[in-house]
């Protein structure tokens, strides 16, 4: 479904919630694919999620929940009562269940567990125990598997009771101890003989992973030898489940997206729930290290050239300028990539400006009143303490003026990061091109121009100091 077809989809059922018409919305619900209503759901209020979770059955609610990202997910289990997460983690396969249980509060979580069958709660408990981004964590326990003395009749029998809705491209070979021997492709159960053995058709060069490996390690092991399906095993090589292709595709798109926005300084994890300060508290780190870097830049640079600056004015706004200007290109980079990656994955939120702008503008007035008093402060103290070597004598007066730019600039390079990306989308031109270098010239002349006009427009006004040498 392309990008137009979702947002029709979106209003057509904000406006059978908002008309009550629920057995239309039921019926609208029970043709679309679940992905396409996990999008919907991303972007509707929560009672509207609540509505819609209560008219989808529990096999298709399962589905959507654990297709939606983890801050909706979070918010829709806390709604959702025990009994109705119950029929629908019993509806999932091990792994997807497993993802949804991990963001249902601990009081819930057990109460759940209780009330499915053991076989499938003990199949749930150990994949919670491994680390999401490994092999355990992402793996599958349902396989299908045979004995390496029985036959290719006897393998048939195990493949017809396996899940009919899951995808099997190979049975497994294993011993009596469950220790992996090799493969079978379904291919091979009907090209030979069903009194062939197993043992005489095993494939025993299929690629097998430890548990605890990495999932970028998998993802680049299913790349190299064009996999679509690989065993998971233990130390012991005994057979613990299988990680599919479909699997290391979420894999690689994920360990995609974590590098773009590591590069721009901020991290996936701010996606993981909708509160702004935790989006804040991911993108400050990297900005407020980089404010260190040109601050302390600048000590330096006076500590070296002290003497000269004796022989012109300005002297102190000229050292807080790399400052402004690299806290306004890279929150407005951080901004920028962010808004590049919604509408590249086709996000319903993305496509809505509105809402996109109200987040953003949240996040970047929380990081830029912090950076501006950070460097207002810094600039005042340390103005103070070298009083008599510059020709601007008022210090907090400077220092207020480099609170208010860094936090103007930190604004507007925010703003933007988000219009950009939008207008060049707008006009068909690729919306990454607004993330790279010409966001960051455009931020940095923006903010050189904010910062000189605040800083003289305050020491003209309100400023003890002279701005040039008598």
């Amino acid at each position: 479904m392309s990008q137009f077809e979702r947002k029709e989809l979106l209003d057509r059922i904000e406006q059978l919630i908002e008309t009550k018409a629920f057995e239309e919305l039921r019926q609208v619900l029970s043709e679309s694919r679940s992905a396409d209503v996990a999008e919907v759901v991303e972007v509707l209020d929560e009672i509207a999620r609540q509505i819609l979770f209560d008219l989808l059955d529990p096999k298709d609610a399962g589905e959507v929940l654990e297709k939606i990202d983890e801050a909706t997910r979070s918010e829709v289990v806390e709604d959702l009562t025990s009994d109705e997460l119950t029929d629908i983690v019993s509806t999932l396969p091990p792994d997807e269940a497993a993802d949804v249980v991990a963001d249902i509060p601990p009081q819930k979580t057990e109460e759940i567990l209780d009330h499915i069958p053991k076989e499938e709660s003990d199949q749930i408990e150990k994949l919670l125990k491994y680390d999401e981004d490994t092999a355990g964590g992402i793996m599958t326990t349902e396989v299908v598997t045979v004995k390496i003395n029985q036959t290719i009749h006897d393998a048939i029998h195990q493949f017809r009771q396996a899940d009919p809705e899951e995808d099997y491209f190979h049975i497994f070979a294993v011993d009596e101890g469950n220790t992996l021997k090799g493969t079978v492709s379904l291919q091979n159960l009907l090209l030979y003989p069903r009194t062939t053995s197993i043992g005489e058709i095993i494939d025993q060069n299929l690629p097998t992973v430890g548990v605890y490996a990495d999932q970028e390690e998998i993802a680049n092991i299913f790349r190299k030898n064009d996999l679509i399906v690989m065993p998971v095993v233990d130390e012991n090589q005994k057979l613990l489940g299988r990680i599919t292709a479909d699997d290391v595709i979420d894999v690689m798109d994920e360990e995609a997206e974590e590098d773009v926005m590591v590069m721009a300084g901020t991290h996936p994890n701010e996606f993981d729930t909708h509160r702004i300060f935790k989006a804040a508290t991911v993108r400050l780190p990297w900005l407020l290290t980089c404010m260190a870097g040109a601050l302390v830049s600048a000590m330096f640079f006076y500590g070296l050239f002290e003497h000269y600056f004796s022989d012109f004015g300005w002297n102190c706004i000229v050292l807080f300028i790399p400052a402004v200007m690299a806290m306004g290109g890279n929150s407005g980079m951080q901004t920028s990539t962010v808004v590049v990656r919604g509408l590249a994955t086709g996000d319903l939120v993305a496509l809505d400006i509105s809402q996109v702008v109200f987040r953003e503008c949240r996040v970047a007035l929380i990081v830029a009143l912090i950076c501006a008093l950070i460097a207002g402060g810094v600039a005042t103290v340390w103005l103070s303490y070298f009083r008599d070597n510059f020709d601007i004598v008022n210090a907090p007066i400077m220092g207020l003026s480099v609170g208010l730019a860094m936090f103007c600039a930190i604004m507007i390079s925010t703003l933007l990061g988000l219009l950009l990306p939008f207008s060049f989308r707008k006009i068909g031109i690729d919306p990454a091109i607004s993330s790279g270098p010409l966001i960051t010239t455009t931020n940095d002349v923006l903010s050189y121009i904010v910062y000189f006009t605040m800083a003289l427009w305050l020491l003209k006004s309100f400023g003890s100091g002279q701005l040039t040498n008598p």
